[in-house]
């Protein structure tokens, strides 16, 4: 067995109704907390009590809204703008969220010190091992960022998708309320829930799995697998929705070790170039990346189907295997997924520029079938139009 240095948050809290614990967890970080939204939270009637409820606190808040939902370097930099005077941050959002208050804490300067913009960490600088505190409380169930030392930024000039990472961005604390998917749409809950179904898939298969990281993306799948197509029909559905947010959680855990595969490879240029939703492109992409690592993680696929229920432990792994991907087929099928990337928008003379682009990427080199140009080519075609 290789070695492996595992990292995640040193403290998380999970449970429902957990948002009202946020001022005590606030004020251990700080006493002026930049908090970091998206435009809905004020608009759900959320905001407000919260930013009440952390001055009660004794802090002294301040606010950055109206992160987007694909965010780019600019979006970045404006939030770094805004926490050059905080002293901690408070991240409540999706992913994008999330990840641009991460990428704020870290690379936003102490008062005094020379500005720096996100371009200069995109385009190689290192992140900075430490920053301002973070406590990141995700109100989706999909990318697992607030478990991760990742954020995730769109280059909208080049037309590039990637991210950046380092210690620094990693969370102080992770809060978990699964109460606060419940307002999520069908559309976003069933599309963050494929992202993180297919994390949970990508991270048990990748070449950096070992055995810390199986037994949390195994149970990230089981979870996401049976919970997700239940939390789209009942939103308000409490079981399923405490079994997305912790399988979001241990799948952006298990990723941060062993890394995803060909999936988030491909899902980050096509991303930058058609700006079709995260999670849709990881659902969309997922059998075809199946199909092309099938003789590679034959195995690991059919112990996903068993463990999840499709498959008998007994049956040959083929089976298994077969099984796994037929439910991801059909899953997509169920939840209005789209299946091809001709329905997004993809134009053909975009293939070369998104297999050059899916080259570098980490999540690439991860994967369990080593990837050439025209490997990340030719899936991208088997995925534009239905056989």
């Amino acid at each position: 067995m290789s070695g492996f240095v595992h990292v995640c948050p040193p403290r998380t809290v999970f449970r429902w109704g957990a948002l009202q614990e946020l001022p005590a967890e606030a004020a251990a970080l700080g006493n002026r907390p930049l908090v970091v939204c998206g435009r809905s939270l004020r608009a759900r009637g959320v905001l407000g009590p919260l930013l009440e409820a952390l001055s009660r606190s004794g802090l002294d808040p301040l606010t950055h809204e109206g992160v987007p939902a694909e965010p780019g370097l600019a979006d970045l930099d404006r939030c770094i703008e805004a926490a050059r005077t905080a002293d901690s941050v408070i991240a409540i959002g999706g992913g994008s969220v999330l990840d641009i208050a991460k990428g704020a804490a870290a690379l936003a300067p102490p008062p005094g010190a020379p500005d720096v913009t996100a371009a200069e960490f995109f385009s190689g600088r290192s992140v900075p091992d430490t920053g301002r505190p973070i406590l990141a409380v995700p109100t989706t169930s999909g990318t697992g960022s607030e478990v991760t030392w990742v954020t995730v930024l769109v280059d909208s000039r080049n037309r590039r998708k990637a991210s950046i990472r380092g210690s620094g961005m990693m969370p102080r604390v992770a809060l978990l309320d699964p109460e606060l998917t419940v307002t999520c749409s069908p559309t976003v809950t069933a599309q963050s829930g494929m992202d993180a179904f297919v994390q949970a898939v990508e991270a048990y298969t990748s070449v950096g799995a070992n055995a810390w990281t199986d037994a949390l993306a195994l149970q990230a799948a089981v979870l996401t697998a049976g919970s997700l197509e239940t939390a789209v029909r009942e939103p308000g559905h409490r079981e399923a929705r405490e079994a997305m947010a912790l399988g979001s959680m241990l799948a952006g855990t298990a990723l941060n070790t062993s890394r995803l595969g060909l999936v988030h490879g491909l899902a980050h240029p096509i991303g930058a170039v058609t700006g079709a939703a995260h999670g849709l492109l990881c659902g969309l992409l997922m059998p075809a990346v199946m199909r092309f690592n099938r003789m590679h993680a034959m195995q690991r696929y059919a112990r996903l189907a068993v463990a999840i229920g499709l498959a008998d432990p007994k049956a040959p792994a083929e089976v298994g295997s077969d099984a796994l991907e037929d439910f991801v087929v059909r899953m997509l099928q169920r939840l209005k997924i789209p299946t091809t990337l001709s329905e997004i928008g993809l134009e053909p003379t975009d293939f070369d520029w998104i297999a050059r682009e899916t080259m570098p990427s980490g999540s690439t080199k991860a994967n369990p079938r080593p990837v050439s140009l025209e490997d990340a080519r030719s899936v991208t075609e088997s995925c534009w139009s239905a056989p």
